[in-house]
């Protein structure tokens, strides 16, 4: 297994906040043909840049429009603000940017509005619950009941029974089987991941459901299948682990159909029961690509490792430009034990020069080789406008340093940072978590929800865990899809001048995704 595989990194969250000063009514005033087509045009293009995910850009645009006199373009660019706001993860302004709209049941703006205030409304509840913070939850949760445009009452009805767990199968303990190395090459790392999860269950377990762990030492497929079919003997509900790839089908083969979340990060390993904690190198790479089309950059280059997880980020690097009308102008590879590649970069600028040059280059390269070939790069005359993109494996120290500035302004992807979880784990057992222990903490959260929501349903883990609306997890949101793979929100950060800054704090929990229009035709009269 690569090693690549086994790293899970986080960086310090910074709180989005935009003011929007969407209340203030701006006075009615006469204005022209072109003046009223000219915000027409900018609405228009607004929708398109965050039908495109360029939501920094859409916000700006919108937030010009909410107070134009004139309708329908001021109620839809309310509309498509407060989507553009919920996809930023500030939910609580996006429901800000719907304030003085009407929801009603018949026209389609107002069935529109009113369901994207009641998801908002659900989404903060939700939020809250999972933070400890149930009477803020409570308010949510009365306030869509107010509403006359219901968006979800399946899901209101649940989180008012998580808020409140009352019933029979509550009393009955959820059965978490844990297959993870503590002795060995693995053992820090395993031990911290299950330390983790130790940590974080009582605090959430505390008003809810209890939650039983059945611990087993495995690493290899055989431990692992050994360990797998004693857990099955016992009657677990779901298990997490294992922590290597190669031992995932040996586990899923014991198991007869118990779910399992595993923490690697190989998405081949992943189907059939299987689905990871992890976070994949794919996602990686796409979400920092489509950082950078989000900047305008259209035409990419990628200089990739040999092997599975250079494959891998090259996935996600097509996956992003898919539709976006960017392009891939060349790949070039190189040896992932090579630290001199000049000859792939001299391929990769050649070929780049003959089909028009690239604005942005994806490097998936570890953190302490990055520098020097960040160096190599400028050798090569390789034009230092070029955006340069990576993976989680960037956030290294090395990458910091002096010698290192080649890559200063460069951005990659990671999970977000649990400072509260990380200070918890130093204080008690005496020395800073392995990086990830976070896939541990998170697998606390998506337990608890999952075992509150068995005891409200009765239905099976395998379908509660499809929800659409994902789980709540501290270093990313999570949705498990049907097809075995995960995605997890990430955030985006920049390396400068001896610090990461964050560009992008991943969302804890999904917004909804984007509708097929933002801009459904309204009513006349709406304010």
């Amino acid at each position: 297994m690569h090693p690549a595989y086994l790293v899970a990194f986080a960086l310090a969250s910074t709180a989005l906040s935009y003011p929007l000063d969407v209340k203030a009514q701006a006075p009615v005033v006469a204005r022209t043909s072109a003046q009223i087509s000219e915000a027409q045009n900018m609405l228009q293009t607004a929708v398109v840049q965050a039908q495109k995910g360029q939501f920094i850009a859409a916000r700006d645009a919108l937030k010009t429009l909410v107070n134009t006199p004139e309708e329908p373009t001021r109620s839809q660019s309310r509309y498509a603000l407060a989507w553009v706001m919920f996809q930023l993860n500030d939910p609580e302004q996006a429901l800000q940017a719907l304030e003085g709209t009407l929801s009603d049941t018949t026209s389609a703006f107002g069935k529109a509005v009113g369901t994207l205030r009641g998801t908002l409304m659900l989404h903060l509840a939700e939020v809250a619950i999972n933070t400890n913070r149930p009477d803020n939850a409570a308010r949510w949760l009365a306030d869509y009941e107010r509403l006359s445009v219901r968006a979800d009452d399946g899901r209101a009805v649940r989180l008012k029974f998580t808020l409140s767990p009352s019933g029979e199968r509550l009393e009955q303990p959820f059965r978490v089987g844990v297959i993870i190395p503590q002795t060995g090459a693995l053992g820090e790392a395993g031990t911290d991941v299950l330390r983790a999860l130790q940590l974080a269950l009582p605090t959430l377990t505390a008003n809810s459901r209890p939650i039983t762990l059945v611990v087993r030492d495995a690493t290899t497929p055989t431990e692992v299948a050994s360990a797998a079919a004693e857990l099955r003997r016992e009657d677990v509900d779901v298990v997490v682990g294992p922590l290597l790839a190669a031992a995932v089908s040996s586990a899923k083969g014991a198991l007869g159909g118990v779910p399992l979340l595993t923490l690697s990060s190989d998405a081949d390993a992943l189907g059939d029961g299987a689905h990871t904690l992890n976070f994949l190198p794919s996602q990686q790479a796409e979400a920092a690509v489509r950082y950078a089309i989000g900047q305008g950059k259209t035409r990419f280059a990628a200089l990739i490792p040999q092997g599975p997880y250079g494959e891998a980020t090259l996935g996600g690097l097509r996956d992003a430009l898919n539709g976006q009308g960017a392009t891939l102008v060349k790949t070039a590879f190189y040896s992932a034990n090579d630290t001199d590649i000049g000859a792939s970069i001299r391929d990769l600028k050649d070929a780049g020069q003959d089909a028009g040059g690239f604005e942005a280059l994806l490097l998936p390269a570890p953190g302490r080789t990055a520098p020097m070939f960040a160096a190599q790069l400028a050798y090569y005359d390789l034009d230092r406008t070029t955006q340069l993109l990576g993976t989680a494996l960037w956030q290294d120290n090395a990458v910091l340093a002096p010698s290192a500035s080649g890559l200063r302004g460069g951005v990659f992807a990671t999970p977000a940072r649990d400072d509260a979880a990380t200070a918890q784990f130093t204080q008690t057992f005496g020395a800073a978590p392995h990086p990830l222990a976070a896939l541990g903490t998170d697998a606390a959260y998506i337990l608890n929800q999952l075992a509150v929501a068995q005891a409200y349903s009765g239905q099976s883990i395998s379908n509660l865990m499809l929800r659409p609306e994902g789980f709540y997890a501290p270093a990313g949101a999570v949705r498990f899809l049907r097809n075995g793979q995960t995605l997890r929100a990430l955030s985006l950060n920049e390396i400068g001048n001896g610090a990461f800054t964050t560009l992008k704090t991943a969302a804890p929990l999904f917004a909804h995704t984007l509708p097929e229009t933002l801009l459904p035709e309204p009513r006349r009269t709406l304010w």
